[in-house]
């Protein structure tokens, strides 16, 4: 792997080994996965995750996809992150389920005038 080193040992600039802990997760094709979970978690909290054994190579996958996607949403919204996303997922779901009731209201109004 020295001849390629993962984009945390690029960033971090240290020397990647076959026992990196970050190259299955943060390949050198993108640094920019990297970068966003360094700057928003910080490098030495992120090790500790991937470096805990109790977790099996499935579950660090999802949690540095949990990572990566939360680090994008708190750029993107510094106050409310992922919580931010899910309010406005849920308002659009509500506004939706609104427009269905008032449409199968009208629906009825329509089909009970034609009797």
């Amino acid at each position: 792997m020295a001849s390629n080193p993962c984009s945390a040992c690029k960033v971090l600039k240290s020397v990647c080994t076959g026992e990196c802990v970050f190259a299955p997760y943060f390949p050198s094709t993108e640094p920019e996965k990297f970068d966003r979970v360094h700057r928003i978690f910080g490098a030495e909290n992120v090790y500790k995750i991937l470096s805990n054994e109790t977790f099996s190579p499935l579950q660090r996958e999802y949690a540095v996809k949990a990572l990566s996607y939360e680090a994008e949403a708190r750029i993107q919204d510094p106050v409310t992150g992922c919580v931010g996303m899910s309010l406005a997922y849920e308002k659009i779901l509500n506004n939706l389920k609104e427009q269905i009731v008032s449409a199968k209201n009208e629906i009825v109004a329509t089909m009970g005038s034609d009797k």
